[in-house]
């Protein structure tokens, strides 16, 4: 099964495809066709089990501020922030060209796309 992450850009907001552990091909599908409300239902079923999984939250975090919920989805990116671990991903920029980023190198730039919009 393609595992994937959504995660957003620092200089833009965008779904960007990132390969990660432990996130489903239909959260994937959900995100991608804008389908904000499945994914997050998914998100938040999957992470009843797994409360801690970076991929998850940071997908979770994604769907949030794609959905309108700023305040939402830095409470999100701040749990990946304190998570003990930091596990690399994956990253797949506009351009389609691979990249590794640590799971909190993202939740930052995930930050820093909603502290912007907040201004």
């Amino acid at each position: 099964m393609k595992k994937f992450l959504m995660a957003c850009s620092v200089a833009a907001l965008m779904s960007t495809p990132v390969l990660a552990d432990d996130v489903s091909g239909a959260v994937y599908d959900a995100i991608t066709h804008g389908q904000w409300s499945q994914a997050e239902a998914m998100l938040r079923a999957d992470l009843k089990q797994n409360p801690q999984d970076p991929a998850r939250l940071l997908n979770l975090a994604f769907v949030l501020q794609n959905s309108g919920r700023q305040k939402e989805a830095a409470g999100v990116y701040q749990q990946v922030l304190q998570l003990d671990q930091n596990p690399m991903v994956s990253v797949d920029d506009p351009y389609r060209i691979s990249a590794p980023a640590r799971a909190k190198q993202v939740a930052r730039q995930g930050m820093a796309q909603v502290e912007k919009f907040q201004r």
